[in-house]
């Protein structure tokens, strides 16, 4: 014996015997944080030729894995110059073993970048950067985005903000 179910729904033209279907929408997301340690050159202020070395980490907040996974580094000084980093941002780790580009539900990728501040750039008063990334789900291509927030709620902001390192401005005469 066999019976197919019925979906309920008469209305929909179909009296008898028709499947019942279920829309499952997933949840696609990621969150980007990043945060900045400024290594001193040994004098003690922040300034230049000090190091500051970025933590960047990209976590997939969704329930679906994600692909394609990109990200993008703006570093711009006091005047809204654009810097250079020295290096990255590059990979370090998936918190679940994904490689570079991949990110399973629940997991987190570390990237690092490093930039040595120079005297012009200190005289600005402060470094800006932003992260932006993007990421397909499955079967779509670059839907999930984010922009970096820099880990600090408690400056009243607590999404899509910069992470800023300030500098004394120092005259020399």
């Amino acid at each position: 014996m066999f019976d197919q179910s019925d979906d309920g729904d008469d209305t929909d033209g179909n009296l008898v015997d028709d499947p019942t279907v279920v829309d499952i929408i997933p949840n696609t997301s990621m969150e980007i944080t990043k945060t900045a340690t400024v290594i001193d050159n040994g004098d003690g202020t922040n300034g230049a030729s000090d190091v500051i070395v970025y933590t960047i980490t990209v976590n997939n907040t969704g329930d679906t894995s994600l692909t394609g996974v990109t990200i993008s580094d703006v570093l711009t000084d006091g005047n809204g110059t654009v810097l250079s980093l020295d290096a990255g941002p590059t990979f370090v780790s998936g918190s679940s073993g994904s490689s570079q580009g991949s990110l399973a539900s629940g997991e987190i990728a570390t990237y690092t970048a490093t930039y040595t501040v120079l005297q012009n750039v200190a005289n600005t008063g402060s470094i800006s950067n932003i992260v932006t990334g993007t990421a397909s789900s499955p079967g779509q291509s670059n839907n999930v985005t984010d922009t970096s927030d820099d880990g600090d709620d408690s400056d009243g902001n607590t999404v899509d903000d910069p992470t800023v390192v300030e500098y004394a401005i120092q005259w020399r005469c």
